[in-house]
Order: structure tokens, then sequence, then C-alpha cells
């Protein structure tokens, strides 16, 4: 990176620094956001990098759990987006999240496909380490499944979306206020 200092000599060598972006604020956020950021592609235009992550995160929240990570890298190859802000996207819904995600995803499905807790309530709960149950509960656990699915794929959309907008407006403002520091300031 090159930049003109006080007498107008431009500077990049090897052993130069480049510039420092706004004067850090103290405290552990600020700097787990500053450091977060740059790990996410500072040097590359926000759009780019807010549509990998947002990517990322859509792919996380769909119900093909077993192929995010390989659709993270053929979608990050397809759209030439960085690969490692995609599969960092997919980690937003892990073994610790899945849980609470899959219990707000199942009635936002019911909800949406206009259904009855019929499936939910008629399953024989007790029943389902014997192995004849699991014939009985079938149709439920179909049910449930399409339910859950149809959840899933509706906070897909919904926050990759919201992810895409909230990370390029904070790209942005970061971009803008890392231009207000002069040059001569990152000494």
């Amino acid at each position: 990176m090159t930049f003109e200092g006080r007498s107008g000599e431009s500077r990049g060598g090897p052993g130069d620094r480049p510039p420092i972006s706004p004067i850090p604020e103290e405290g552990w956020w600020p700097h787990f956001k500053a450091q977060f950021l740059e790990m996410m592609g500072r040097h590359q235009e926000p759009e780019k990098v807010a549509a990998s992550f947002a990517i990322g995160v859509a792919i996380a929240f769909t119900p093909l759990i077993g192929f995010h990570f390989l659709m993270a890298i053929v979608l990050a190859l397809l759209l030439r987006l960085n690969k490692l802000d995609v599969v960092l996207g997919t980690l937003v819904v892990n073994p610790l999240t899945l849980g609470p995600v899959s219990a707000a995803a199942l009635p936002v499905g019911r909800f949406l496909l206009r259904a009855r807790q019929e499936a939910v309530t008629h399953m024989p709960w007790g029943d389902l380490l014997r192995p004849d149950a699991w014939a009985q509960a079938g149709p439920a656990m179909r049910t449930i499944g399409i339910h859950w699915g149809i959840g899933m794929f509706t906070f897909s959309i919904v926050f990759g979306a919201l992810t895409y907008l909230v990370l390029v407006r904070v790209l942005r403002r970061r971009r803008d206020r890392a231009a207000l520091v002069p040059p001569d300031f990152a000494d």
C-alpha cells in the first residue's frame, strides 16, 4: 500500500507499515470488532465482503445439514467471493445453536404452512425407543420435518438478507471513518 507523507514522498516499501485505521477505542469489544473486520477483508469493497458473509449465513440456516461447507465452497467459487468469509458465515448455525434455531424454525414453518400443531402432539414420545413405534411415528415425523425445513429456509432468506444489509452498512461506515484519518497520522 502506498501513500504520500508530509513531504509528498511515496512510501510503501516492504518494511513500511500500512496506515492504521481510525484511532482505536479502548476495551475488548472495539478490539474484537476491529480484528473481525480485518479478518473479513477490510481492503476489499464492502459489498463483496458483506455478500460473502451473508451467503455463508444464508447457507448456515438451510436444512441441508452436512452439506454447508461444500455448498459454501462451491458458491464462493462460482460467485468469485471470498471463500473464508463464506465459510465463516456458515458457522453461525453450529451444534450449539442448532437446537434453539430449530425450535424457532418449527413454529415459523407451521405458521407459513398454516398447519396445526397436531403432528407434534400426536407423536408417541414415550415409545420412540421401541422399533415398532417408528413405523407409527413416520407420518408425524415427515410433517414435523417439512415444517422445520420451511422454517429453516425462511430463516435462511431473512437472516442472509439482514446480514448483508447490516454488514455492508457497518463496513461502509468503517471505510468512511478510515478515509478521514490523514496519512500523516499513521506514522
